[in-house]
């Protein structure tokens, strides 16, 4: 949908902790600003204060920068606006495209209202069921647990004092313990959906993507029916190359965009060493076939990460285990 040609008056939101700032940009050109309470009482205030100048329905827009925006997500949704959750890297940019100098929180929901206007193809933010919501608190959980894991770990590999090898070996069983625990929590929210489990399955045919990486790609991308090719969920997940080019002299491809979850990078990365690893399987093939053009390890990871993605793309969308006989996986180019 091309937002420019959206009649709807565009609502720019900055959330902090406390508070955030509003703007409002009407068709008719007229702009007003407001600040409000990030609770309750603020989205009430927000309401009477979009009705008094005549913007029930609104195309709003905000960060995805954390947890503070998501309680007014919810409640702008039900309040039947088209909302967005919008990436900040691209907001920013936006915002030095435009020459914009001052950084306030309003003058930040000024900017916002107007990348609103002038963008187009963004995709609407749709609420998460409940057994999804609670799958991705438990995979983030789990990450930030193994985390602290694997520091204590590198922290006893170089202490010589034996009393605090000792305390960080009981620190360690404890959250070796712990994710036990949230291992067995994952798989019961799977086991307990039916939706869930049978998507996890589909995801599972797929080489290298075992039940870890299966339930992260279900926990951090939105419902499948929000893409309508396969190369939007690698643009998501960040895993499509940025163009470098510039005249004559500089035209090669950059760095990947590394938009969206880490998290979920992470794990792709370990189905994709996973998956090179099994031989005379497709994603091996197409691994040895980069190498043995020149191409980097590492860059040949990132494309197998990138097919992985796309392939979870088609079995999800066309409710399809992954079979690699009929399965296209062409040595993409890389420049």
């Amino acid at each position: 949908m091309s937002t420019s040609s959206n009649p709807l008056p565009r609502l720019g939101i900055d959330v902090s902790k406390l508070t955030f700032d509003a703007c409002l940009c009407t068709p008719e050109g007229s702009t007003h600003s407001a600040s409000f309470a990030n609770n309750p009482d603020g989205f009430t205030k927000l309401d009477l204060w979009l009705h008094k100048h005549g913007a029930s329905h609104t195309f709003a827009g905000l960060e995805a920068t954390g947890p503070y925006g998501v309680l007014l997500l919810w409640h702008l949704h039900r309040q039947d606006h088209t909302v967005h959750q919008l990436n900040p890297r691209r907001v920013k940019d936006y915002a030095r495209s435009q020459g914009r100098r001052v950084k306030t929180d309003r003058a930040d929901a000024a900017v916002i209202a107007a990348y609103l206007k002038a963008s187009e193809g963004l995709i609407p933010w749709q609420p998460p069921v409940q057994a999804l919501i609670d799958l991705q608190a438990l995979i983030r959980r789990r990450d930030d647990v193994m985390t602290a894991l694997n520091a204590e770990r590198s922290r006893k590999d170089t202490c010589s004092s034996l009393v605090v090898v000792a305390s960080l070996q009981r620190q360690i069983d404890e959250l070796k313990a712990e994710v036990a625990r949230l291992d067995k929590a994952i798989d019961k929210q799977v086991l307990e959906n039916t939706a869930l489990q049978k998507s996890e399955r589909l995801l599972r045919s797929i080489d290298g993507v075992g039940r870890m990486v299966a339930a992260t790609i279900l926990a951090e991308v939105p419902a499948i029916s929000a893409f309508n090719r396969a190369r939007d969920v690698a643009a998501f997940v960040g895993l499509t190359p940025s163009l470098a080019q510039s005249g004559t002299s500089i035209r090669r491809r950059g760095r990947m965009t590394k938009e969206g979850s880490s998290l979920l990078r992470k794990m792709l990365y370990m189905a994709a060493l996973q998956a090179v690893k099994r031989p005379n399987n497709a994603f091996h093939k197409c691994y040895t076939a980069f190498v043995e053009r020149g191409k980097p390890k590492m860059c040949a990871l990132v494309a197998i990460m990138h097919k992985i993605i796309r392939i979870a793309f088609g079995v999800l969308k066309h409710d399809t285990p992954f079979v690699e006989n009929f399965a296209k996986l062409p040595h993409q180019k890389l420049t």
